[in-house]
């Protein structure tokens, strides 16, 4: 490559402490070079450590190796590491943590944003005249932003949270949370419930709910996008919404890895692809010199592969996102996602 002006790419993973993520967001990042990079592209992964300070360091290696962008990592605290290294140099990153708290000045968050999930499943709820929610939620960070994400976005749109209910996430305490949120719920009714849980927490909810004897044809179950993929395997969850990026765009991009990795991509994998293919599309015609505040915040946003997406002034990402209802043996998109975002163009 040399003698060429080649755009480097700092492609910081948790190769040690997340192998399984770190290796499909890294693959799906080839793919992305090899389908819409040039040959002036040049992809350098590194590990991020399991810190701030070794994100700091490692994004530091990296600048010194003249990275122009950084990507990654994925953790709150490797964001915020990495970012200072990549603030103090003038390059920008694209950070694939979920917490927006550690967005902005250059930084921004390829993610899938919680607080815009709640707001879309609230708003979509209250549209159909669901005018009361109850809450079930693990008692550890992700819990606690869904719930302070729904107390808001309940307030705005005229939405009581009848109650919350948070647990440890364990399969016996997510029952019994399930069962107490049940009696409150009799005493004063909810038209519905969103449930921020996957995995054996979540079935075990759905279980305990039905057995309870709650009628899930008069209180709507709800859900994030952690549902995805789970909620058609408990029946209990059957008729429930949940929120979700555009699952056409995320199937078209689920082939093209399957087809390249024989293997199907880990949820966290397009992050990975729509980042480098970001970078590519930002330095295509102008190298480094595209990779610009105005070029990231293009309000138009960009077409990923969980569809619609776009990035803010404080460097949030908002993204177009779908209601998804379970059935009993598949799932549909009962309220698609946007094609395009209300200020933008054609």
């Amino acid at each position: 490559m040399r003698g060429r002006q080649i755009v480097r790419v700092g492609l910081l993973l948790p190769f040690r402490q997340r192998p399984q993520d770190a290796t499909a967001i890294y693959n799906a990042a080839e793919l992305a070079l090899f389908e819409l990079g040039n040959e002036n592209t040049l992809l350098m992964p590194r590990d991020s450590g399991a810190d701030a300070a070794s994100a700091t360091a490692t994004a530091r290696a990296l600048l010194a190796d003249g990275a122009d962008i950084i990507i990654g990592p994925v953790s709150r605290e490797g964001v915020t590491g990495a970012a200072a290294a990549a603030r103090s140099d003038g390059v920008p990153m694209i950070g694939l943590s979920s917490d927006r708290a550690v967005a902005g000045n250059g930084v921004y968050l390829l993610s899938f944003q919680l607080e815009d999930e709640i707001a879309r499943l609230v708003s979509y709820a209250a549209d159909r005249n669901i005018r009361s929610i109850a809450l079930l939620a693990p008692s550890n960070e992700y819990g606690r932003r869904v719930e302070s994400a729904l107390r808001a976005e309940a307030a705005a749109r005229g939405v009581t949270v009848a109650a919350s209910q948070l647990y440890a996430r364990t399969e016996t305490d997510a029952t019994a949370a399930a069962n107490a949120l049940s009696a409150t719920l009799r005493a004063r009714p909810a038209q519905g419930i969103v449930i921020a849980e996957n995995g054996a927490p979540l079935r075990a909810i759905g279980t305990a709910l039905v057995q309870s004897g709650l009628d899930t044809r008069q209180v709507r179950l709800m859900g994030t996008s952690v549902w995805a993929g789970e909620a058609e395997r408990e029946p209990s969850l059957a008729g429930g919404w949940y929120v979700a990026p555009d699952p056409s765009a995320r199937v078209e991009f689920e082939n093209r890895y399957r087809a390249a990795f024989g293997e199907a991509p880990g949820r966290l994998a397009s992050l990975g692809y729509d980042a480098v293919a970001l970078a590519a599309l930002l330095s295509r015609e102008r190298g480094a010199d595209g990779f610009t505040p105005g070029a990231f915040e293009n309000r138009e946003g960009f077409a990923g592969s969980d569809g619609l997406f776009r990035f803010g002034a404080t460097g949030a990402v908002e993204r177009g996102l779908a209601i998804i209802q379970v059935g009993a043996n598949t799932n549909s998109v009962v309220d698609a996602a946007p094609r395009r975002f209300p200020e933008s163009g054609t």
